[in-house]
């Protein structure tokens, strides 16, 4: 009885559970079909639903109205704007189309021609030198003595920095001065600037003896006192294979190393001794750069044969030689000539002596 009770209880909630139970419908993968679809063309576009046919007619009206005008002899409206187009930058076709105005560039003024106020001044001792100066204004006089003491009697304002002496004047009386270098007077160099209305000046003094085109003051006027206190502090303050360099630097562009002096070969003046085949050379006009441990010959070579000449070093020797270069040419075509540079060392300095001009002469 039990056992039949359990039974019926049992099937009637297996039968509440299919009641409410629905059915689980699993969807079919699409497969391929034989049938083919027609696409039906689509409605061609009518620019009047969009407003634009009174636009295409104003274009088509403005591109036939210039035609019947030239045709009638009659002068066309003014054209329109110049437009640029601009390009790159961006994608293709991004940035608007600029008015030409607004992208042209306008050229700069030109500039008013510079006045250099820059001169080298070669001075000696014991002579004076004469050179413009600026009225009302700041002039730079940049000597070649590392502390340079001034002496003067002119009113002038005159200011010394490290080896640059600055003077000031405000009227058109000359200023006389004495430089000389600090803890010696063996050494002098005396100055005149004369005031004008230019710009300020700014000279650089060079110790040594006029080149080309200048005259000495006196006969037999030479080096005189040389001081060399500069261009030991220049020299010693590098080693020695950077010095030469510098000095050859300097040199083939024109300029002297700093504390150098110039002149010219004197009547004892050791010359050096260069031999090459199928070239000359020249010594007679030599230029003299002198510093503290190093002297300098300028000369010039000159190709004499009919072919190329390569110049040789080894072709110049001196018993005090430290380098020989040539500038700006080592290969010298038939005629051609360059410039040679002898780099010699300078040992102490002898004692000065007095000298006695010969009567027989």
């Amino acid at each position: 009885m039990k056992a039949n009770t359990l039974f019926c209880a049992l099937a009637l909630a297996v039968g509440s559970v299919n009641a409410h139970a629905k059915e689980l419908v699993i969807p079919q993968m699409a497969t391929a079909s034989n049938k083919s679809e027609v696409v039906v063309p689509q409605k061609e576009v009518d620019p009047s639903e969009y407003g634009l046919v009174a636009n295409t007619k104003a274009l088509e009206t403005e591109s036939v109205a210039p035609k019947q005008a030239s045709s009638a002899g009659v002068q066309p409206a003014a054209e329109k704007k110049e437009i640029l187009q601009v390009e790159g930058g961006g994608r293709d076709k991004d940035l608007p189309a600029v008015s030409s105005d607004v992208a042209k560039t306008r050229l700069a003024d030109e500039s008013q021609p510079v006045v250099s106020s820059y001169q080298d001044v070669i001075v000696q001792p014991g002579v004076n030198t004469i050179i413009p100066a600026s009225i009302s204004h700041l002039n730079r006089i940049v000597t070649p003595f590392d502390k340079p003491i001034v002496q003067t009697v002119s009113s002038a304002e005159i200011k010394t920095v490290e080896n640059v002496i600055y003077v000031s004047t405000k009227d058109e009386s000359p200023v006389t001065m004495y430089i000389t270098p600090k803890d010696d007077e063996s050494v002098a160099i005396s100055l005149t600037l004369a005031p004008r209305k230019v710009p300020p000046i700014q000279a650089n003094l060079i110790i040594g003896q006029p080149m080309s085109g200048q005259t000495l003051a006196a006969p037999g006027a030479g080096m005189g006192a040389r001081y060399s206190g500069q261009a030991k502090k220049w020299e010693e303050g590098q080693p020695y294979e950077e010095a030469i360099k510098g000095i050859m630097r300097a040199l083939a562009l024109g300029k002297l190393p700093k504390g150098f002096s110039i002149g010219k070969l004197g009547r004892f003046d050791s010359l050096p001794a260069c031999d090459q085949s199928g070239v000359t050379f020249d010594f007679s006009r030599s230029q003299v750069i002198l510093g503290h441990n190093f002297r300098v010959v300028v000369g010039v070579a000159q190709n004499v044969s009919s072919v190329p000449e390569m110049f040789d070093e080894t072709s110049c020797t001196h018993p005090n030689l430290a380098a020989v270069a040539a500038w700006p040419e080592n290969m010298l075509e038939p005629g051609q000539k360059t410039e040679v540079y002898i780099v010699t060392r300078v040992g102490e300095a002898p004692a000065e002596e007095s000298s006695r001009p010969s009567l027989l002469n």
